[in-house]
């Protein structure tokens, strides 16, 4: 399931060296937010790493399936009432061989606060 534009939209995107950072707005009226958790909403796991493939996905205009998930860290809830704007900032990114590998490590923060940390390897499909 894509999640770009109806979970959330970007808001603005910036490159950085090696990285780039992704400035989002998330939708709390979307279905997901009425199963995951009615009342108190937040944003699963499953779907920061979705977004983290589909915002990639993004920066390199090329479809990705993601091969290796090599750490996962989550820190604190992302819930769209408390925390509507989230950052996605890329600190490195880089192409590990010539089949199209791309290894990515991405926080998931407000400005303030880190929620999430995840360091992933994708394959342009």
């Amino acid at each position: 399931m894509i999640l770009k534009n109806s979970l959330y939209k970007i808001e603005k995107s910036e490159t950085e060296g090696q990285g780039c950072r992704y400035h989002l707005a998330l939708d709390p009226d979307h279905f997901i937010y009425q199963a995951h958790f009615p009342g108190q909403p937040i944003t699963p796991g499953a779907c920061l790493i979705q977004m983290a493939k589909e915002l990639l996905e993004e920066h390199l205009s090329q479809a990705l399936l993601i091969q290796h998930i090599k750490d996962v860290k989550f820190i604190a809830t992302v819930s769209p009432i408390d925390t509507p704007h989230i950052i996605f900032n890329y600190q490195k990114i880089s192409e590990t061989d010539p089949q199209g590998e791309v290894k990515a490590t991405v926080s998931i923060e407000d400005g303030e606060k880190v929620y999430s940390t995840i360091v992933f390897t994708c394959k342009a499909c």
